[in-house]
C-alpha cells in the first residue's frame, strides 16, 4: 500500500464510526504494522489512542479486530524477515542479525507504542502479539524473547480487574447497548486468549481469587445460569427461543472453551501455590457451577423439552440441535474445570487442607459427582461413563473415576453420596411420565450403579443391603438398556469381590460385622450363626447368571468373568453352609466349600439341560464358563471339576472348532490364572489327559519330559 493508504488509515482511526468496515481496517492495520519504517511505534501509539477503539462503549468486535490485526501483523513481519534472510547472500548473512532477534526488536517497538493506553486496549494488542509469536513457534519452532510481552499482558489483566471489575455495573453500564457484554467480560475474553500462553508461574502475580471468581461468574453467565431449558419450554415458537438464541450468539459462547481453560488454569495455579486459599476458591467455583446442572435437571424432568427432542420433529429440529449443542458445551466446560481442580488437590498434603470441611478433597469430589449425576441425561449422549465401544469422552471418564477415587477415601462421604444417588433416582422415577422417562431414568440409574460399583469396597454392609443392592437387583435380567443392565451385574460382582478380598486378608466377616444385618436377626459364632448376606446371595446369583447365559444378555466373556468371580467369592467362605443345596459332592467334606460346589453343580445342571434341548451354542458358552471357574476353586474341589472339564472337552469331538476352543481356553487358564498351590494338580491332569483329547484338539500346551516319574512333573513350557 502507498503512503496515501497509510494516511487514509490514520484518518479512519480518528473517527469513532469509520467509513470502511472493520475487516478492511484490520487488514490495513496488520499490513502497516508489519511494514512501518523504521519502526511501528508511532502507528501503535495512534492505534491505542484512536477514538475508533478507545471511546466508550468498548465493543467486542472492535477489540477482536485489534487482537487479530496485531496477531496477523506478527505473521506478516516474520514472513517478510524470513524471505529477506533467504534472499540474502552468504556474506550478508554473517554480518546481519538473526530472524528471531529482529522479531524481538519489532515486538519491543510495538510495545513502546502501547504505553499509556487503556488496560483493555493494551491487553487486546499485546495479546494478539503473543498469539502471533505462539503461532510462529508452533509452525517454525522459532523461539523469541517473550518475557517483556508476557509481563505487559499480566499488568494489563491486573489493571483491567482494578478498573473494570466494579465499574461495569455502575455508570459505564449506561453507555452499553442492551444485550452487549460488559467491559470486564470483554477483558476476560481477551485474557482467555492470551493468559494461557504466558508462563504459568507469572500468573501468581495476579489476584487469583478475584480472577477465579470473575471467570466462574462469566462461565455461569454464558449459560444464563442454567435457565435456558425452561425458557425454551415456554417458547411458543417452533424455532429456538430468544434466550437460547441469545446464548448461542453471545461472544461468551464463542469463547467458552478458552474461558473454561483459563478458569481451570487459574484454579490449578492457586491450589498449587496457596493450597488452603486455593481449595476454598475451588470449592466456591464448583458450588457456583452445580446450580446450573441442578436447574437443568429439574427443567428436564418437569418440562416438555424431553418430549420435543425425542419426537425429532422437523418443526423443532433447529431448537433441538441448539439445545443439545448448549447442553454438551456446558458439560465440556464443567469437565474442564472439575478435572483441573481434582488433578491439583490430589497433590496437596493433608496438613495444608483448609479448615472449612466443604473445601477438603472428598467434599470437592462429591460436588463434581453430583454435578455429573444431574447431567446424566447429557452424559448418556456420549455412551455414559463406562462405554468401551469407542474412545468416547476421555476427559469425562478421567474426571469421573478420579472423583470417585478421591471420594472413596472417606466412608462417611461415600455412604452419604450413595444414599443421595438412590434418592435422586427414585425422584426421577416418580416425577417423569413413563413413556418419556425410560431413557433418562435408565441413564440416571446406570450412572448411580457405576458410582456404587466403585465405592463398594468402602461401604458398610448396611449401606450395601439397604441402598446398593435394591437399586441393582431389578435390572439383573433386563437387557433392554445395556448400560444399566451391565452396571447392575457389576455392582453385585463388586460386592462379591469385596467379600472375597476381605476374607483373603483376615478371618473377620465382610464389613466387620455384617451378621447383625442378617434376616435371621441373630448374632453369634459357630455353626448356628447367621450367614453374611453375601453368602446368602450366592445361590440366587448363580442361577441369575445361568438365566442370563442366553443370547442377547451377557456375552460369553462377561458370563465367564462373572461366574469365575462368583465362585471365587463362594470359595472364600470356607466354613459356610448352603441350606437346601442340590450338592451331590461327597459328604466327607461336610459343609466346607458347599457354596462353591453349589455354583458348579448348578452350572453342570444347566449344561445338561441345554444339551437335552439341543442348544449347542449355549452348551458351549456354559462349558467355557465352567473352564473359567477352575482358577477360582479351592484345591479340594479341583479333581472333580477337572473331570467335568475333561468330559466337556471329549463331548465336543464332533465339533472340532468348539473342542479346540475349549482346549485353548483351558490352557489359557492353566498358564495365566491358576495359582501356584493348585498348578501342580492341574498340570498333572493336563499331562494325563492331553493324549485323550487327540491331535485335532491339541494345538499347544505345556510339554512334559518323557520318563518323568509318577508325582514328578517337570514343566518344559512358558508357564
Amino acid at each position: 500500500m502507498s503512503n496515501a493508504g497509510y494516511t487514509n488509515l490514520l484518518a479512519h482511526l480518528q473517527r469513532q464510526t469509520p467509513f470502511a468496515p472493520l475487516p478492511t481496517i484490520q487488514s490495513a492495520l496488520a499490513h502497516h504494522l508489519s511494514n512501518s519504517s523504521p519502526l511501528p511505534t508511532p502507528l501503535a501509539a495512534s492505534i491505542i489512542s484512536s477514538p475508533l477503539f478507545s471511546l466508550l462503549p468498548f465493543s467486542h468486535s472492535k477489540l477482536q479486530t485489534l487482537f487479530t490485526a496485531f496477531r496477523h501483523a506478527t505473521h506478516l513481519k516474520y514472513r517478510d524477515l524470513k524471505t529477506a534472510d533467504e534472499n540474502r547472500s552468504a556474506v550478508g548473512s554473517v554480518f546481519s542479525r538473526g530472524t528471531a532477534a529482529r522479531v524481538n526488536q519489532w515486538t519491543a517497538a510495538v510495545l513502546k507504542g502501547l504505553k499509556g493506553g487503556q488496560p483493555i486496549l493494551r491487553l487486546a494488542c499485546s495479546g494478539g502479539l503473543l498469539a502471533g509469536l505462539e503461532d510462529i513457534k508452533n509452525a517454525d519452532k522459532l523461539e523469541t524473547g517473550r518475557s517483556q510481552l508476557e509481563n505487559e499482558i499480566i499488568i494489563s489483566v491486573a489493571e483491567s480487574i482494578d478498573v473494570y471489575a466494579h465499574a461495569s455495573s455502575g455508570w459505564e453500564a449506561e453507555f452499553r447497548p442492551k444485550g452487549d457484554v460488559d467491559t470486564m467480560t470483554l477483558a476476560l475474553i481477551l485474557a482467555a486468549q492470551s493468559l494461557t500462553l504466558v508462563v504459568p508461574t507469572k500468573l501468581k502475580a495476579l489476584p487469583l481469587s478475584v480472577l477465579a471468581d470473575l471467570l466462574v461468574f462469566t462461565v455461569t453467565s454464558a449459560f444464563a445460569s442454567g435457565t435456558f431449558l425452561s425458557a425454551a419450554s415456554s417458547s411458543k415458537s417452533s424455532t429456538s427461543s430468544p434466550t437460547l438464541r441469545a446464548i448461542n450468539e453471545s461472544p461468551l459462547m464463542e469463547f467458552i472453551a478458552p474461558l473454561s481453560k483459563l478458569t481451570a488454569l487459574t484454579l490449578t495455579i492457586f491450589i498449587e501455590s496457596r493450597p488452603a486459599e486455593g481449595m476454598v476458591t475451588a470449592a466456591a467455583a464448583l458450588a457456583a457451577l452445580q446450580p446450573l446442572s441442578k436447574s437443568l435437571e429439574s427443567d428436564w424432568i418437569g418440562g416438555s423439552m424431553a418430549k420435543v427432542l425425542q419426537a425429532d420433529d422437523d418443526d423443532t429440529r433447529e431448537q433441538a440441535t441448539m439445545i443439545w449443542k448448549t447442553l454438551k458445551t456446558l458439560l465440556f466446560s464443567n469437565i474442564m474445570i472439575a478435572d483441573a481442580i481434582l488433578s491439583a488437590i490430589i497433590y496437596v498434603p493433608p496438613a495444608a487442607y483448609p479448615s472449612a470441611t466443604t473445601a477438603v478433597p472428598p467434599a470437592l469430589a462429591l460436588t463434581v459427582l453430583h454435578t455429573l449425576s444431574d447431567l446424566s441425561f447429557v452424559v448418556s449422549q456420549f455412551g455414559g461413563v463406562t462405554t468401551t465401544a469407542s474412545p468416547g469422552f476421555v476427559e469425562l471418564k478421567k474426571t469421573f473415576y478420579l472423583a470417585l477415587d478421591i471420594l472413596s477415601k472417606s466412608r462417611e462421604e461415600s455412604e452419604r453420596f450413595v444414599r443421595q444417588l438412590c434418592a435422586s433416582v427414585a425422584d426421577w422415577q416418580g416425577r417423569r411420565e413413563k413413556e418419556y422417562s425410560d431413557p433418562d431414568v435408565q441413564a440416571k440409574t446406570a450412572y448411580a450403579l457405576t458410582c456404587i460399583e466403585q465405592l463398594v469396597p468402602v461401604l458398610s454392609g448396611e449401606c450395601i443391603q439397604l441402598y446398593a443392592l435394591p437399586l441393582a437387583l431389578p435390572h439383573l435380567s433386563d437387557a433392554s438398556y445395556r448400560e444399566t443392565y451391565e452396571s447392575s451385574h457389576s455392582v453385585v460382582l463388586a460386592v462379591f469381590a469385596a467379600h472375597a478380598d476381605r476374607h483373603a486378608k483376615s478371618d473377620t466377616e465382610f464389613s466387620g460385622d455384617d451378621t447383625k444385618y442378617s434376616s435371621e436377626g441373630r448374632a453369634g459364632k459357630g455353626k448356628d450363626a447367621p450367614r453374611p448376606f453375601t453368602e446368602r446371595m450366592v445361590p440366587f446369583y448363580a442361577h441369575c447368571l445361568i438365566e442370563n447365559s442366553i443370547d442377547g444378555r451377557l456375552n460369553t466373556p462377561q458370563l465367564r468373568l462373572a461366574f469365575a468371580s462368583l465362585v471365587r467369592s463362594a470359595s472364600s467362605s470356607t466354613a459356610s453352609s448352603c441350606e437346601g443345596s442340590a450338592s451331590t459332592f461327597p459328604t466327607r467334606l461336610g459343609d466346607a466349600y458347599a457354596l462353591a460346589w453349589y455354583c458348579i453343580d448348578a452350572l453342570l445342571a444347566a449344561i445338561r439341560d441345554a444339551a437335552s434341548q439341543g442348544d449347542t451354542e449355549r452348551v458351549h458358552r456354559l462349558r467355557l464358563t465352567l473352564i473359567s471357574s477352575v482358577p477360582s476353586l479351592p484345591l479340594v474341589l479341583l479333581p472333580r471339576v477337572l473331570e467335568e472339564v475333561k468330559t466337556a472337552i471329549l463331548s465336543s469331538e464332533g465339533d472340532a472348532r468348539a473342542g479346540r476352543e475349549l482346549v485353548e481356553a483351558m490352557y489359557e487358564e492353566i498358564s495365566e490364572r491358576v495359582g501356584d498351590q493348585e498348578k501342580e494338580v492341574v498340570l498333572r491332569w493336563w499331562y494325563e489327559n492331553r493324549r485323550a483329547f487327540g491331535n485335532d484338539l491339541l494345538v499347544g500346551g505345556p510339554e512334559v519330559k518323557e520318563g518323568s516319574g509318577e508325582g514328578e512333573v517337570e514343566v518344559l513350557s512358558r508357564l
